[in-house]
């Protein structure tokens, strides 16, 4: 009997406890500080420990369960040892996920935790450093909208969050970050936010979702709503601000003279005070859904100068003496909304411009390792062709691939299972072409070809910013192919 129980743990399989994740992944962090902040992949842990990088995902996501000497041998990998309270056995028919997630909240923390209790100026940093509040295990959950801060499903993508960080620390800087729906902004934006915190810098967060209808139409109705939701997240006092605001703007000088002198005088001057004992404290202000401005391109056209103006002055004195050196700014939008043509391109240019590019394979392949998906590079291939390179398309399919609603093969196979998977998003690309009219025909064409196909320039420019097309030259080819299906059925009915 008793070697029966003991075979039946091993079938059941084994996980870590909280205690267990806590250990694992603070020694794993305080390696990658020694690697000058380099990484420690599932691909390094697996050339050092002899396990697959699937069965290491399994480890990390405690997505199933896994043998007991697995997890010795990754404890071992930095100088650790299991102990009894590290480990669970699953009870039988439950040897997933949810056995973990049902630990207490206050118990558990995320797979990636912070490495020690002192700030480390590093672009790594933001995703060891944890709110106690928000100390939970991240189960898998239905992909959609930004991904948390603590995710171990958020996929870097290094060359441009470099570039990001490095830009964000400097004076005056202006970073836009576009690129077609869900394929990451605002996640990228919030880890911005994260790594300029751990710089002591103060962040503001503003969604344009937020803002009235009414309040967009107005520019001085829209930069006193600005400076409200700012100077808000600053901590500035309700009453203080408000009567700021109003005395501010009881003149004749102008709203963008008014809220500049408003920035300089009021917010700026105010950063040094209450809550940093630094004396100049940088603040960083993302504006997401910027491309809710485009609407209103009069408004859009004021706004943007005025924000290029405010990135001018920091880099025009030099020295403690010059406030608008503390100010970062930081505009995210989507391309599906085209930009009127009455707003000057290289408005939205100045500073760093970063188009956000898709996955890669080898960062697909780390995708599916993090879901416990154990691809072959051919699959992974087949996977792309499917469905581009496009962040949430390829969360989707791993999502619905661990709950085995759909199998690989299925999958791959574009059947009506994966198209009803992503019907949703599917509809949300026709309603997107349907305020371009004129770019059906182009796209009617692409649709019934294999083979990239001569296109127009500027219609084969916005079907890129729409993420339907590649662009190989002159010539364009279908994103994807989910697509095709799809556009033959809609176009061919028109």
């Amino acid at each position: 009997m008793q070697l029966q129980s003991k075979n039946q743990l091993r079938r059941r399989g084994a996980t870590l406890t909280a205690q267990g994740f806590k250990k694992l992944n603070q020694a794993k962090a305080e390696v990658e500080i020694q690697q000058n902040f380099k990484r420690y992949t599932l691909e390094d842990l697996s050339e050092e420990t002899g396990l697959t990088a699937n069965t290491l995902s399994k480890v990390f996501n405690a997505s199933v369960g896994v043998d007991k000497r697995t997890l010795e041998c990754c404890f071992n990998a930095f100088n650790l040892t299991l102990l009894k309270d590290d480990y669970l056995y699953l009870e039988p028919n439950k040897a997933n996920i949810a056995e973990i997630a049902s630990i207490s909240t206050n118990e558990t923390i995320c797979p990636i935790e912070s490495a020690c209790n002192s700030r480390i100026n590093s672009p790594q940093t933001h995703r060891m450093e944890q709110a106690q509040g928000d100390r939970q295990f991240c189960a898998p959950i239905v992909p959609g909208g930004q991904i948390p801060l603590a995710s171990i499903f958020y996929i870097d993508r290094p060359i441009v969050e470099s570039l990001c960080y490095e830009a964000i620390q400097q004076p005056g800087a202006m970073l836009n970050i576009r690129a077609p729906k869900q394929m990451g902004k605002t996640s990228l934006m919030t880890r911005i936010l994260a790594y300029a915190k751990t710089l002591g810098h103060k962040t503001v967060s503003i969604n344009l979702q937020l803002a009235d209808g009414e309040i967009l139409q107005n520019l001085e109705h829209f930069l006193k709503w600005f400076c409200a939701r700012v100077s808000k997240q600053l901590d500035l006092a309700d009453a203080i601000a408000q009567r700021a605001i109003a005395s501010f703007y009881n003149n004749s000088l102008g709203s963008k003279s008014n809220t500049t002198d408003y920035f300089e005088d009021v917010i700026l001057a105010n950063l040094d005070r209450a809550n940093s004992p630094r004396k100049n404290c940088p603040v960083v202000i993302a504006i997401d859904e910027f491309n809710r401005l485009f609407v209103y391109p009069d408004i859009a056209r004021e706004f943007l100068r005025l924000l290029r103006t405010w990135s001018e002055r920091a880099k025009a004195r030099v020295g403690e003496s010059n406030p608008w050196q503390n100010l970062r700014l930081l505009t995210v939008h989507s391309t599906e909304i085209q930009m009127p043509a009455s707003i000057d391109k290289s408005l939205l240019n100045t500073g760093l411009a970063i188009d956000l590019p898709e996955f890669i394979p080898s960062q697909v392949q780390e995708l599916a390792n993090r879901w416990g998906e154990d691809m072959t590079a051919q699959q992974i291939e087949r996977l792309i062709t499917l469905l581009g390179g496009h962040p949430y398309r390829l969360q989707l399919a791993f999502y619905y691939l661990q709950q085995q609603t759909i199998t690989l093969e299925q999958l791959l196979e574009n059947s009506v299972s994966t198209r009803g998977i992503y019907a949703d998003h599917l509809e949300q690309q026709w309603w997107n072409l349907q305020a371009y009219p004129n770019l059906w025909r182009s796209l009617t064409e692409i649709v019934r070809q294999s083979s990239p196909v001569d296109c127009e320039a500027m219609q084969a420019e916005q079907l890129c910013k729409m993420g339907l097309v590649y662009l190989y030259g002159k010539k364009v080819r279908l994103a994807c192919e989910l697509f095709r299906p799809f556009f033959c059925d809609r176009l061919m009915a028109k």
